[in-house]
């Protein structure tokens, strides 16, 4: 379990993230706001996010 205050740190950052991306006209899915709750709460790591976001990316899909 982390504290609240770093759940706060984490949410401040993942917010500011996501809005810079939609500044920049990205469409923020469902799954990554999901996986970004599951970082915030302490759930898993930045690491373990990222690689999860990797593994699903288009380039990654079978075509």
């Amino acid at each position: 379990m982390i504290s609240k205050a770093e759940q706060n740190r984490r949410r401040k950052a993942v917010e500011y993230s996501i809005a810079t991306c939609e500044l920049e006209g990205c469409i923020i899915s469902d799954e990554y706001r999901k996986l970004s709750e599951k970082y915030i709460k302490g759930e898993m790591t930045l690491e373990e996010m990222g690689k999860i976001i990797r593994r699903n990316l288009p380039s990654n899909e079978t075509k």
